[in-house]
C-alpha cells in the first residue's frame, strides 16, 4: 500500500538517499580489510560488488513492484498475517542492529581521533537525542537529512582525494589481476558489507512519489557510490605500501594528516565534525526502517518503537566489548549476504510464480 501523497517524496530524491544510505563509517576502513583478501587487485571486487548491488535494486523494485507496498506486504501477501510479519522481523531486526554498529563504529572514532575521555553513553545519547527528534519528523525529514549529507561533505572529499594524488603512486596497482578466483570473491564478500544499505529501500518503496520514475536514479545513485568506493580504494592502495595498509585502521581518514592548510591544522577535526551529517543521516534512515517496520508488526505507535530502540542501543553502547563489536560486524555481514542476495532473489521467484498461477487460475 503507498503512503499518502503528502509524505512521500519526489523520484529524483532516491539518488539521494541511495548516496545516504551506502555511505557511512565504513568508507574510512574499508580499503585495508577488501586489501587483505585480494590485495591491490582488491579495486576490481569494489566494482563487482556494485554491479551485484545494481541487480538487488532490480530485484527489489520487480518484488515491490508487483506487491505495491514495502517488504512487510510482500510477506504478508505471501505467507499471511502471521507467518507473514514473524519472517519480517528478522529483517527489521537486521536494520536496528545495522544502525547499532554505525553508531558504535562512529563514537569510537570520535573517542580514538577528538575525545578519548568521553564515555560512550554521553555520545551515543546526545546522537540519538538528535535522531529521534529527526525520525520523529517523518519520512521526509530524513530525506531532507539525506541530501544535506550528500552537499556538504562532497566539498571534504575533494580536498581529501587531490592532496594525497601529489604523493601518489599507481605503480602500486600493477600488476592487475594476480590474485586467486577464491581470494576475489572474499574480496567481493568484503565490499558487499561496505556497499549495504540500499536494502533500506524495501521499507521507504511505499513512500516514493512515483515509483518506476525513481529507478533510474536508484541506479544512478548505485553507480555514483560504487565509483566513489572505487576512487577511494584507488586512491588509498596509491598512497600506502601494503605493510602501512595492514597497520593503519582507517586509512581514508589517516590521509586528512597530509592536509595542511594556513587557517586550519588539524584538518581531520573538522572532517570527523562534518561526518557526523553523514552518520546521523543513516542513522536516521535505519532507524525509520525499524521503527516503522515494528509499528506495522506489532500495531503500535511508531514514536513508541522508535524510543525503546534508542534506549536500547543506549544500553548497549555502554556494555558492549570490542570482541563483542568485532562479531556483531560478522553477523551483519553474514546477514546482508543471506537475506538480500539469497532469500529476495528466491521470494521475487516464488511471488512471480504464484502470482501467475493465479492469473491463470
Amino acid at each position: 500500500m503507498q503512503a499518502n501523497i503528502r509524505h512521500q517524496v519526489s523520484p529524483y530524491l532516491v539518488f539521494f538517499i541511495i548516496y545516504n544510505s551506502q555511505v557511512g563509517v565504513g568508507i574510512l576502513g574499508f580499503q585495508r580489510i577488501i586489501a587483505a583478501k585480494a590485495g591491490y587487485d582488491a579495486w576490481i571486487g569494489v566494482l563487482i560488488a556494485g554491479c551485484l548491488v545494481q541487480a538487488f535494486i532490480w530485484m527489489a523494485y520487480k518484488l515491490l513492484g508487483k506487491a505495491d507496498g514495502d517488504i512487510i506486504d510482500v510477506h504478508i501477501n505471501l505467507f499471511g498475517n502471521f507467518l507473514g510479519k514473524f519472517l519480517s522481523f528478522f529483517i527489521i531486526i537486521y536494520y536496528w542492529l545495522a544502525s547499532a554498529s554505525v553508531l558504535l563504529g562512529y563514537i569510537e572514532i570520535v573517542q580514538v581521533w577528538m575525545f578519548p575521555t568521553i564515555p560512550t553513553w554521553v555520545l551515543s545519547t546526545l546522537i540519538l537525542i538528535f535522531l529521534f527528534y529527526c525520525v520523529s519528523g517523518g519520512f521526509r525529514t530524513i530525506v531532507g537529512l539525506s541530501f544535506l549529507s550528500f552537499v556538504f561533505p562532497q566539498l571534504l572529499l575533494i580536498f581529501l582525494y587531490i592532496y594525497p594524488l601529489k604523493n601518489a603512486h599507481l605503480a602500486n596497482l600493477l600488476p592487475i589481476m594476480n590474485h586467486t578466483f577464491m581470494e576475489m570473491v572474499d574480496s567481493i564478500k568484503s565490499s558487499m558489507y561496505t556497499l549495504a544499505g540500499t536494502e533500506a529501500l524495501l521499507m521507504y518503496y511505499p513512500f516514493i512519489r512515483d515509483p518506476k520514475a525513481s529507478k533510474k536514479f536508484a541506479h544512478l545513485g548505485v553507480l555514483f557510490t560504487t565509483l566513489l568506493y572505487t576512487f577511494s580504494s584507488i586512491i588509498s592502495f596509491s598512497f600506502y605500501s601494503e605493510n602501512q595498509l595492514k597497520m593503519t585502521i582507517w586509512p581514508e581518514l589517516s590521509l586528512t594528516k597530509i592536509i595542511k592548510l594556513s587557517y586550519l591544522e588539524r584538518f581531520e577535526y573538522l572532517y570527523i565534525s562534518m561526518y557526523l551529517i553523514i552518520v546521523t543521516s543513516l542513522l536516521a534512515l535505519l532507524l525509520w526502517c525499524s521503527s516503522r517496520g515494528l509499528k506495522k508488526i506489532f500495531c503500535k505507535k511508531q514514536k513508541y518503537t522508535l524510543l525503546i530502540l534508542c534506549l536500547i542501543s543506549v544500553a548497549l553502547s555502554q556494555f558492549i566489548t570490542e570482541t563483542f563489536k568485532e562479531m556483531l560486524d560478522k553477523m551483519i555481514t553474514q546477514m546482508n549476504l543471506y537475506i538480500f542476495y539469497g532469500y529476495i532473489p528466491l521470494l521475487l521467484l516464488v511471488f512471480t510464480i504464484l502470482r501467475r498461477s493465479n492469473q491463470n487460475g
